[in-house]
């Protein structure tokens, strides 16, 4: 049997305030991605989170991540999308 090259992945984005990862959801073991933002950084531009989850929300697009859930913790807010 040949084997194959492994498939390498670049690493996850990083943004101004934000990471982004890959998950596997443990039920139906779909990926998915998750956008991780501290709250630290966040501070003085909430208006700019919210109008992002708010045109997630409306945007589906095959070209565009859909937003799928909005967690949160103490000290993040995770972004859960499709791929």
């Amino acid at each position: 049997m040949p084997r194959t090259a492994p498939i390498l992945c670049p690493p996850p984005p990083r943004g101004a305030f934000s990471e982004v990862v890959l998950a596997e959801e443990r039920t139906t073991r779909k990926l998915v991605a998750i956008k991780c933002i501290t709250k630290k950084a966040l501070e003085g531009k909430e208006t700019s989170i919210e109008n992002e989850i708010d045109v997630l929300h409306k945007i589906q697009h095959p070209n565009i991540v859909a937003l799928d859930d909005i967690y949160e913790s103490g000290s993040h807010l995770y972004l859960i999308m499709q791929l």
